[in-house]
């Protein structure tokens, strides 16, 4: 039997006499297969009724009760019985095999040990051509009508609140998705929902995702959750990133949240939103490597081993003098096929390409594509200040709605 079967049936006093008709399903949630435990029924006087399941005799075309409904004493709602109609049907479950959002069409009831327990969720074509009593036509128009069915065990409440059944589980299997697999199902969910997605995940993965959701998005779940959550994904943020989305916040969250971050992390973005939007340094982040010149090539890979735990992008190192100006540039192959004691002064390039802080972003973009870089320095008065990468310049020249089709270059 599914739910679409009990939907408005009439409902029966013994005497033959239609009382009303069904309004819902009160199921209790305590089983891994939950039970049927009451009934709602709309009376013929406008009221509702709910009819504890002992109560009914038959279901077939009709739900006969044993006893006269005024007979009957009501069922008490408890915390954690569902209402099948209100909170489950035509809901949204995650499917994490196809990375899909599913629509529950339909629940299948099974009978077993004197009661009935819903098994499963038809997300399938069969589920609404069921409900819309369509079925004799799918084998003429070629329709695959067969049930597609997630059990019920494999269903969860986000929060424990089946208002929101929205999250196919389990958990563990979400945070094996790639954050752009996981930013897609954030996108189409409902803001808590998402946040509560985005809370199920570590800093590092919840950031990761957030990067990938689309910016206005972005925008309303920084909004939307916890204002200590919401500094610690900032923190985990890459800079520039995160600093673009602090610019689009109001000011006073976007002060609010720099408080509550880490003070290192918090500088560096106060920085960085102190430039112009479409300059080199609206778009820099301040994550790279950089060494002092004097160091040998099996010194500067030693030092790489540290900066790694805290550097996103290494393809470029960056050589300063000791007043700190940048000096020369080479790239992590350089070092490696180097003669170890060789200093690293002796074969870095010191013509270095480089951008002012202040330097239009499409100039920045179009010197990185002419120059075939991976990675350009942004300098302010002989100082690196930060780098933009090839995939930040791609994001520059890309219209909005492809930069996300555009593969991250350093597995962001």
């Amino acid at each position: 039997m599914y739910l679409s079967d009990l939907i408005k049936k009439p409902v029966i006093n013994p005497s033959g006499e239609k009382i009303g008709k069904l309004k819902d399903v009160i199921v209790s949630s305590e089983t891994a297969y939950p039970i049927i435990k009451a009934i709602m029924v709309n009376t013929s006087g406008k009221t509702v009724k709910n009819i504890p399941c002992n109560y009914i005799g038959d279901i077939g075309k009709k739900i006969i009760l044993k006893i006269p409904i005024n007979d009957i004493e009501e069922y008490t709602i408890l915390n954690n019985d569902i209402k099948l109609i209100h909170n489950v049907l035509d809901r949204q479950v995650v499917d994490i095999e196809d990375k899909k959002i599913r629509r529950v069409n339909d629940l299948k009831l099974s009978a077993k040990n004197g009661h009935y327990h819903v098994i499963g969720v038809d997300i399938g074509i069969h589920g609404i051509l069921k409900r819309l009593s369509l079925t004799r036509i799918a084998k003429p128009l070629g329709i695959d009508s067969r049930e597609d069915l997630i059990s019920w065990k494999d269903i969860d409440a986000l929060n424990s609140d089946y208002s929101n059944l929205k999250l196919k589980v389990p958990k563990q299997k979400l945070k094996k998705l790639h954050p752009a697999d996981i930013a897609d199902i954030v996108d189409q969910l409902g803001l808590n929902e998402s946040i509560t997605i985005l809370n199920s995940l570590d800093d590092e993965a919840a950031a990761d995702t957030l990067e990938e959701v689309s910016p206005e998005r972005q925008v309303i779940l920084l909004e939307g959750m916890e204002s200590q959550r919401a500094a610690e994904l900032l923190d985990e943020m890459s800079p520039d990133d995160a600093a673009d989305l602090l610019a689009d916040l109001p000011d006073d969250k976007a002060e609010e949240l720099l408080d509550l971050m880490e003070p290192e992390e918090s500088e560096d973005l106060r920085k960085l939103l102190e430039y112009p939007e479409n300059t080199a340094g609206g778009v820099m982040t301040t994550e790279f490597a950089a060494v002092e010149e004097g160091l040998t090539a099996q010194q500067v890979l030693d030092s790489l081993r540290e900066m790694a735990k805290n550097v996103e992008t290494i393809y470029y190192v960056y050589v300063l003098s000791k007043n700190g100006d940048l000096v020369g540039v080479v790239s992590i192959r350089e070092i490696l096929l180097s003669d170890p004691d060789i200093n690293i002064s002796d074969f870095m390039q010191t013509d270095v390409i480089k951008v002012d802080v202040m330097e239009d972003q499409h100039e920045v973009a179009q010197k990185i594509a002419k120059y075939n870089l991976i990675a350009l320095p942004v300098i302010e008065k002989d100082k690196i200040r930060g780098i933009i990468t090839v995939d930040d310049a791609i994001d520059i020249v890309l219209p909005t709605a492809w930069k996300k089709r555009v593969p991250r270059m350093f597995g962001r």
